[in-house]
């Protein structure tokens, strides 16, 4: 088989116009093809050009039509009816698009060596043949290519085609799961989540916002983790988060500091017992109240200043137990792996905490992985696993403009995990609200139908190869459609995503089949009725 016959299909038309390396004007000369948009083509630059620049894979990201008889000032019924039955008409409708230059198909597809994506550096010349790509090249540029793809869909235009994605360039790179509440972005969560345990024996924590994946049978090993923290293994921050000090209280930011380390150094030297932890914390502050010399928490100036500021924390530190108090668990293990088991697919269920406390249980945990996973790399002590880390509600843990202990980790692992083997996944339906610097630092991203402006304009900022004509698809792509974009992949794509079993959550609720299940209060009176008419056999 020939060369040309391999990589594309059928003609489709004809470059046109001016063109640039970037993209090029083509208008459709067999009227018994509709080309789609997505659709990928194949540009033959000519005989005369050097074989390996000859051949260049390209994307419809735009196709209209049109016709000279039907302008767009066109305002006489009459006309518009003869023309509808006139067949110069139909003859004069034509096709045209823009193509995306992607790659040289050469380089892409090497006979030895690793894949590069090589954009041409030369405008296709006018009236280069545009073809069909053929269901072959496609397949090789986009399937599995090694142990480390997975497969999450179909390409849209090509549901023939199944399309993969590198995991190792998730984890190093990070990845955007984005889209309009109902789209499909629970779906393409628990897929990918699943398969990266299922096929490559991953790890993967899913920080769980609303028990959407607890509650699920995704088919593979799964690890629910309920959401306790041990007060030992706590940091002050979280304390702080937790209690709800103000950051202008900084009497009773010291006294809890004071406090935690006297309590924590007590139960080490074993004068306190950990179940005691809470009641030994509150009587060190209630002695700087009642009698500050015997306490061992040591302040200076006026002593009626610290007194209102203990007695303060005191109420706060009642309301963080009666808040929290039943998340807090002295049993919680400090080895991180009997909590976060490696080759299991690990969901922190946090349908059941505040936000405050999603915040902090989160901070925690993104914490502990860093400094385990640091020591590790460096010691062979710590976590052994490779994770990526997938947080759910992204824009509520990470925001743009508020203050979340959260937020320091993840811009800290967007910028450092790689070297440790840490990869964040951050889901949203509201990307504007997500702090810049996170969501910049995702290399990787599928987006899945997006409509508000500001959230395409805000996406594409924090997206580096999101071009204007794919912004412009996202409002106008199907369920379980998205456009996929970064490392992970050799080329931007619109990937039909494959349908997770065993995903039950996110699901709209079917309001008038849940009403029509409850029988009227007269219906239930009536057989009430009738019920007793049998028994007393009436």
């Amino acid at each position: 088989m020939k060369i040309d016959e391999w990589i594309h299909g059928e003609q489709i038309g004809s470059v046109i116009g001016e063109t640039s390396p970037i993209q090029a004007l083509f208008i459709v000369e067999n009227r018994s093809i509709k080309p789609k948009l997505g659709e990928y083509v194949v540009i033959d630059y000519g005989p005369d050009t050097p074989l390996r620049e000859r051949y260049v894979l390209g994307m419809i990201e735009s196709i209209y039509s049109g016709n000279p008889l039907a302008p767009d000032d066109l305002d006489n019924p009459y006309a518009i009816s003869r023309l509808r039955v006139y067949d110069e008409t139909r003859r004069r409708t034509y096709l045209r698009g823009v193509i995306r230059l992607l790659s040289y198909i050469s380089t892409i597809l090497p006979r030895s060596g690793a894949p590069i994506v090589e954009a041409p550096k030369t405008p296709p010349p006018p009236l280069s043949l545009v073809y069909r790509a053929s269901s072959s090249l496609l397949t090789k540029i986009f399937s599995e290519r090694g142990h480390e793809w997975v497969r999450i869909g179909v390409l849209a235009s090509h549901p023939e085609v199944p399309y993969s994605v590198n995991v190792n360039y998730i984890v190093q790179r990070h990845l955007a799961i984005l889209a309009v509440t109902g789209a499909g972005k629970s779906n393409t969560v628990a897929l990918l989540v699943s398969r990266i345990v299922d096929k490559l024996k991953g790890t993967v924590l899913v920080f769980d916002m609303h028990s959407e994946y607890a509650s699920s049978n995704l088919g593979v090993k799964t690890n629910v983790i309920q959401p306790f923290l041990n007060p030992l293994h706590l940091d002050v921050s979280e304390f702080l988060q937790l209690v709800r000090i103000p950051s202008n209280a900084w009497r009773q930011e010291y006294i809890l500091r004071s406090a935690l380390e006297s309590v924590k150094k007590a139960i080490i030297n074993k004068d306190v017992l950990p179940k005691d932890f809470f009641d030994v914390l509150k009587k060190d502050i209630e002695l700087l109240i009642t009698n500050p010399k015997m306490s061992r928490i040591k302040v200076s100036g006026r002593a009626s200043e610290w007194q209102r500021a203990a007695s303060s924390l005191l109420n706060k530190i009642d309301d963080l137990l009666f808040r929290y108090g039943s998340i807090f668990s002295f049993m919680v293990s400090k080895d991180l792996k009997s909590i976060i088991r490696p080759g299991y697919l690990n969901i922190m269920d946090l349908g059941g905490v505040d936000e405050d406390a999603a915040d902090v249980i989160v901070h925690h945990y993104l914490r502990r992985l860093y400094y385990e996973r640091k020591r590790y790399i460096r010691e062979k002590d710590g976590y052994p696993d490779p994770i990526l880390v997938v947080l759910e509600e992204a824009h509520v843990l990470v925001p743009r403009n508020e203050d979340r202990l959260t937020k320091y980790w993840v811009s800290r692992l967007a910028r450092e995990g790689r070297k440790f083997g840490i990869g964040l996944c951050l889901v949203s339906q509201r990307p504007k609200v997500i702090d810049e610097n996170a969501l910049s630092q995702t290399n990787n991203k599928i987006i899945l139908k997006l409509v508000e402006p500001n959230d395409l304009r805000y996406v594409q900022y924090a997206s580096e190869y999101l071009s204007d004509e794919l912004l412009k698809i996202l409002p106008g792509l199907n369920i379980g459609e998205a456009v996929v974009l970064g490392l992970m992949t050799p080329l931007p794509a619109i990937v039909k995503i494959d349908k997770c079993p065993g995903k039950s959550g996110g699901k709209d609720i079917d309001a008038v089949t849940e009403w029509g299940k409850r029988k009227s209060l007269a219906e239930e009176a009536e057989e009430l009725i009738k019920e007793e008419i049998d028994i007393a056999g009436l």
